[in-house]
């Protein structure tokens, strides 16, 4: 089969690429020279910029594609309707769970509404390219609604930084309980179930996460030091207090996000269960998430969204805060 991935060398797009010439499909990938021009060369590179000249699809088929890359509902029009002039059979667009009014404050499924205007805030604008695709390539499109992504090459670095936190060792700072639930999807399985929706021209719309309870705070930290053979303490920290101290949720506690945001780590993931979606055990991911890290991987990630990665607690403040809530 004949794949077109639009983006396809940083972080899911790197995984979808993978998976798909591991599966012995002719992939092409759309990106623009920035980032991973090395990888990958046993497919097609067509270097351009997808909010400018697209004139590299002209006259151009596939058979399907799968869009990692869409922020902007013009540019997914746009590409969505140079690839429909192509005859193309099926897209998977990859957007999110913010693509829903009602997340992370509330439990969201499959069926919630979703923002039906657009005012260039990330969520809404996901939510405006998933019309801007079907709108191009009407039943055509599957539309994967991406949760908390994790794996090697994670450039947002939230797993990861967890992971090298308990390496280093000591008495660490941990939020709230280790029974605290998430929902966190490895990379190479949602890149799997995108793989498969395209080798069957699969529509609809399903949540691209593991299902609610799927693991816990405590089972990330007990696997990465398992993984590392580290001596770290957990010592775990009630939400009100982290919130009194002025601890930034989600930056200097990566994954943590205080209680009052119920639906963060409830997404019904019914519809993308059924079609196929599996996660792997969070002690493969974070193992290997590890092996990445002790590899020298950190140092390797591209600058892509930058802006949005995790910083974490730095030591000496991490040091304050244990030495604050004793």
């Amino acid at each position: 089969m004949r794949i077109l991935i639009l983006g396809g060398t940083v972080f899911l797009g790197r995984w979808t690429a993978a998976e798909a010439l591991r599966r012995g499909h002719d992939v092409t990938l759309l990106h623009r020279g920035r980032h991973g021009r090395d990888l990958f060369p046993e497919a097609e590179h067509l270097i351009a910029d997808r909010t400018g000249d697209l004139s590299v699809l002209r006259g151009r088929s596939w058979d399907a594609a799968i869009d990692t890359s869409g922020y902007a509902a013009r540019d997914v029009a746009a590409s969505s309707e140079a690839l429909a002039a192509g005859g193309l059979e099926h897209l998977t667009f990859v957007s999110t769970c913010n693509a829903y009014p009602d997340w992370p404050e509330r439990p969201v499924d499959e069926d919630s509404p979703v923002w039906d205007v657009d005012d260039g805030e990330y969520g809404p604008a996901k939510a405006a390219c998933e019309r801007a695709a079907r709108a191009a390539l009407d039943d055509r499109v599957a539309v994967v609604r991406a949760g908390l992504i994790v794996g090697p090459h994670d450039n947002v670095f939230r797993l990861p930084w967890w992971v090298a936190r308990v390496a280093r060792g000591g008495e660490m700072l941990a939020p709230g309980t280790p029974e605290r639930s998430l929902q966190l999807i490895d990379a190479r399985d949602l890149a799997a179930f995108m793989v498969d929706l395209a080798e069957r021209r699969q529509p609809g719309t399903f949540n691209g996460t593991a299902p609610i309870g799927s693991t816990t705070f405590g089972a990330v930290l007990d696997a990465a030091r398992a993984a590392s053979g580290s001596d770290a303490e957990p010592r775990w920290v009630d939400d009100v207090a982290l919130e009194e101290a002025g601890v930034e949720p989600w930056t200097e506690l990566p994954l943590w996000i205080p209680p009052r945001f119920a639906g963060t780590w409830a997404v019904g993931t019914d519809r993308a269960q059924a079609a196929g979606l599996r996660h792997r055990p969070i002690e493969e991911t974070v193992a290997d998430v590890w092996a990445w890290l002790a590899d020298g991987g950190a140092e390797r990630l591209p600058d892509w969204q930058v802006e949005h990665r995790a910083r974490g607690l730095d030591p000496a403040r991490e040091r304050e805060l244990l030495a604050q809530l004793r």
